[in-house]
């Protein structure tokens, strides 16, 4: 993955183990979202670990820390897959940005920036999975252009829930 990706206001770089005590605050600034995922509203380092070396053996896995561009401040954490060569498909399982960066337009500008990334890998479709009574999410990638396809019940953090599967065609 050529990284980092530069937007406007934001750069995405690789996210290492060694920042995950950072990427940890994240998940602190949004106890709901861990409550949605975990059924709780606390989340521990060691759990962020184990999801991160987790998802990092999955082939074609990419951890992102999203930053400021003029000081480097990491706002938000991502994790992007890419299918097989074969495949048509990107997959962006995590978007997470400090609730207080929410509703900025910092996630439609990473968002874009994920876009044009994996157009440029030959894929022609995205998809995320959004858990289905998340509606703010749901909200936000509507907006951006992605349908839902599916409804399936699958594993969410350490629960089952409801996913509601969305695409956009790039």
């Amino acid at each position: 993955m050529n990284l980092p990706l530069t937007g406007e206001r934001i750069c995405m770089t690789p996210l290492t183990e060694t920042d995950l005590p950072e990427a940890l605050q994240i998940y602190h600034s949004n106890p709901a979202y861990n409550e949605l995922r975990n059924g709780s509203a606390a989340f521990s380092l060691n759990q962020l670990e184990e999801e991160y070396r987790s998802l990092s053996m999955l082939p074609g896995s990419y951890w992102l820390a999203i930053t400021l561009r003029d000081d480097e401040r990491m706002i938000g954490i991502g994790h992007l897959r890419l299918e097989q060569a074969e495949s048509q498909k990107g997959w962006i399982s995590l978007l997470l940005l400090a609730a207080n960066f929410q509703r900025s337009g910092f996630g439609r500008e990473v968002v874009k920036l994920v876009e044009e990334f994996v157009r440029c890998q030959s894929k022609t479709q995205i998809h995320v999975g959004v858990v289905a009574d998340h509606i703010s999410a749901l909200l936000f990638w509507g907006k951006l252009g992605y349908e839902q396809y599916r409804q399936v019940i699958a594993p969410v953090g350490r629960l089952t829930r409801p996913v509601l599967l969305l695409a956009k065609h790039l």
